[in-house]
């Protein structure tokens, strides 16, 4: 099978790779390899959505749980009887953090998507399944840096 370079030739029985399909580039000439572009913008776009959705989650997921850890933490060092309402408060703040959390995941996922089928679209390129994950990291470190008050009012 022969690599394309334009999304104008996409091969003849092309058929969308299953999730991730992250192949290591080395040896090139591999069929899996060979296998793992993608040629249509809802190919795209999906896979930098699915991408989004997992790093956004994932990073939301893991403050979450810091945040629940030291909110329980500090009333047992402190000696304090939390309520029953206030640990499922805290415990509903969590939850509660991870959904907007993954919310922002879709949207950000949704608009990089968009954008990238566009470019790639107008540049007729194929593009590698290895560029999504790496939108979805860039969008988490964004997330990350501009979380900080005084980097968001500089940018």
């Amino acid at each position: 099978m022969k690599i394309f370079v334009s999304s104008v030739n996409i091969p003849i029985g092309y058929i969308r790779p299953h999730f991730p399909s992250l192949y290591w580039p080395l040896g090139a000439s591999l069929l899996r390899y060979q296998q793992s572009f993608l040629y249509y913008g809802v190919d795209i776009w999906r896979f930098t959505v699915y991408w989004s959705l997992i790093m956004f989650g994932g990073f939301y997921i893991v403050a979450a749980l810091i945040a629940v850890f030291n909110v329980e933490f500090n009333n047992r060092r402190h000696h304090l009887q939390p309520l029953s309402r206030k640990r499922a408060g805290t415990l509903i703040f969590g939850l509660l953090y991870v959904v907007i959390g993954s919310f922002k995941g879709f949207v950000s996922g949704a608009v990089v998507g968009l954008m990238l089928s566009a470019i790639y679209r107008a540049g007729t390129l194929s593009m590698s399944t290895w560029i999504p994950l790496s939108w979805a990291i860039a969008a988490v470190l964004f997330d990350v840096c501009s979380s900080y008050l005084t980097t968001l009012s500089v940018m």
